[in-house]
């Protein structure tokens, strides 16, 4: 057994809170990792698992600082080290990957720039010697000709080769660890295969270890070897990949697997999610924390904190029954189908919609080309497509956010491609957009029932008396109290926050509702909820729903049919289950090939909700 690379013992990270309290944000967090290994951190938002990384290269935000624990590489303590021995340490022997690679370039710099900075950084003087080290790691990344890339800027890289500069970035001082902090969240099945791949290849060609940050259950099984699971703060579980996938033993992993969606899951089935809302760690917590959301729970779990305990010789478990139980949870039931009607007329009506952008100095680029389709009342129809493919500019054209340069839209058989002022607001009114981003898209300033009730001021709909009157039903209708009404959303969860926005949608009564990546933020427990969500207002209010989506197995499972864009023209249409199984276009094939499924699920079963805790 070889000496382990990183070893983090017993690590506590507390903040101060505004009122001056103490939020425990990880406790008693230990964990080992191997040269060449790559361990997978799990949980959903609020658990640690971010916090748990920065704390590892002392880079924790705001009042955040290490309270316990050890933090030691290759032997050497990092938690009392001075800060010239950190900035040492960072880049060179520990590299972070972000999440958002837009947010974490500077769009003023070229690549070249953001490569020579950091290579300067960490000593290199020749620029020679410099440039070359760049087009070295942007080759090694995969990005094409990157002679001449480095004198790009960012915004002229896709989604994916952004983040491949990030990882370049990262590779440059030729880390022994990389940290990589959801780094395929926001990417298309193909391209995060490509990221999957490249990172598989770095860490056997180079023995860097490899800490992968993801609530994408599919990633943990298409990449990483072993899983710790983290809940409120602290691990719950942890084993080898194989074990903790297909053999969990804590209720709540159990949970986010049966969370997950999956492509072999027919047309029409339900996704299952985690009732309840994560613990409030600013608050004094007392037995497990996953108690109050269990079915599982017994009365000493409320009062007992369960220690980290083998349950297997491989796979540690935070649970009390669990240590005592022996066996891993039983098989699930079979998912439920979803009682839906079937859908009435055709309501919506694109036909050979054109849209190019042009810029000065570069080629114009046409996002639709000739794309024709049909939307009937109470149907959802998946929009699937890697980034560039046009799926987003054929959401804001139908919801007349940006003009078309040709074709027709129809509404109710009624030419409405380029309507007058008055007949602009009556479209927009019957066709409501719902946002991929929950903490972007509503307005910081105003109060959860201000941006509901705007649509209803905007179209003319009530007094104000009505409007309140309105804005309870709307909130009551998506899961939320109506009391939290005069809350701002930055006291709202992501799911919360897309309830908000789904409800600011439906405010003016809208036909047809577009859902432009509405759940690729969200965690897969508060995804299943929103998307249950969704269906269910399609059910009770006839809406039409267009669902636009980078994970095809959510987008099987929620539409009727889906159409396949790529290049800005719709390369396949077809029934879901039939477009799925019975893949017709190569481009299609591609992009079901390149999803990762949390396989194998089959014996994974999540306990039936706590009658006590409403979803």
């Amino acid at each position: 057994m070889t000496t382990p690379l990183l070893e983090v013992q017993g690590l506590d990270v507390e903040f101060t809170t505004p009122g001056g309290g103490s939020l425990h944000a990880v406790r008693d967090v230990s964990f080992t990792l191997r040269r060449g290994e790559t361990l997978a951190v799990v949980g959903e938002s609020g658990s640690g698992k971010s916090t748990t990384a920065l704390a590892l290269l002392r880079m924790l935000p705001g009042t955040g600082r290490i309270t316990g624990g050890s933090v030691r590489l290759n032997g050497e303590e990092l938690t009392t080290a001075g800060e010239e021995r950190l900035r040492a340490v960072r880049g060179a022997r520990i590299g972070m990957v972000f999440q958002d690679p837009m947010t974490a370039l500077n769009p003023v710099l070229t690549i070249g720039r953001h490569l020579d900075e950091v290579l300067r950084a960490h000593g290199e003087r020749d620029g020679r010697t410099r440039r070359a080290r760049a087009v070295e790691l942007l080759r090694l990344v995969g990005i094409p000709d990157p002679e001449r890339r480095l004198g790009d800027h960012p915004h002229r890289f896709s989604g994916g080769q952004r983040q491949r500069v990030l990882i370049a970035m990262a590779l440059a001082g030729e880390p022994d660890v990389l940290l990589a902090d959801e780094p395929t969240t926001a990417l298309d099945a193909t391209v995060q295969d490509q990221i999957l791949t490249l990172l598989g290849e770095l860490t056997r060609t180079t023995g860097t270890a490899l800490v992968l940050i993801t609530h994408n259950m599919g990633v943990v099984a298409r990449a990483c070897d072993r899983v710790l699971v983290m809940y409120g703060g602290t691990v719950v579980e942890d084993g080898p990949t194989a074990d903790v996938l297909t053999r969990p033993r804590h209720p709540y992993t159990a949970g986010l697997l049966a969370a997950v969606p999956r492509l072999s899951a027919p047309s029409g089935t339900r996704l299952t999610g985690i009732p309840g809302t994560p613990p409030d760690l600013a608050l004094p917590l007392t037995g497990c924390a996953f108690a109050a959301r269990c079915a599982l729970a017994e009365e000493r779990c409320h009062t007992t904190a369960p220690p980290l305990t083998a349950v297997t010789d491989t796979v540690r478990a935070a649970c009390l029954p669990a240590a005592e139980r022996g066996e891993p949870l039983p098989p699930p039931p079979p998912p439920a189908k979803i009682d839906r009607p079937a859908p009435g007329a055709v309501v919506l009506t694109a036909e050979g919609l054109r849209k190019t952008y042009r810029s000065r100095g570069r080629r114009s680029f046409t996002a639709l080309d000739g794309v024709s389709l049909t939307l009937a009342a109470g149907e959802t129809l998946g929009i699937v497509g890697e980034s560039g493919s046009g799926k987003s500019t054929l959401a804001r054209v139908l919801a007349h956010a940006h003009p078309s340069d040709g074709g027709r839209i129809l509404l109710d058989g009624e030419d409405v491609t380029r309507p007058g002022r008055k007949e602009l607001h009556a479209v927009r009114r019957r066709v409501q957009m719902v946002f991929q981003d929950p903490y972007a898209s509503l307005n910081p300033r105003m109060t959860v029932g201000e941006i509901v009730a705007e649509p209803l001021r905007a179209f003319g709909i009530g007094t104000p008396a009505d409007r309140a009157g309105r804005v309870a039903e709307l909130l009551r209708l998506v899961g939320l109290d109506p009391a939290a009404a005069d809350r701002h959303p930055r006291s709202f969860s992501g799911g919360q926050r897309q309830r908000v926005g789904i409800a600011r949608a439906l405010a003016p009564g809208p036909d047809v509702l577009i859902c432009d990546e509405p759940v690729s933020a969200l965690d897969v427990s508060v995804q299943a909820q929103i998307v249950g969500l969704l269906t269910d207002l399609q059910r009770d209010l006839g809406l039409a729903l267009v669902f636009i989506a980078h994970d095809l197995a959510v987008v099987r499972q929620v539409s009727h049919r889906i159409a396949v864009m790529h290049e800005g023209r719709v390369v396949e249409t077809g029934d879901a289950d039939d477009l799925c199984e019975h893949p017709r276009d190569p481009y299609t094939r591609a992009l079901l090939a390149a999803a990762p499924e949390p396989v194998p699920l089959a014996a994974v079963r999540v306990p039936a909700p706590a009658e006590a805790v409403s979803a």
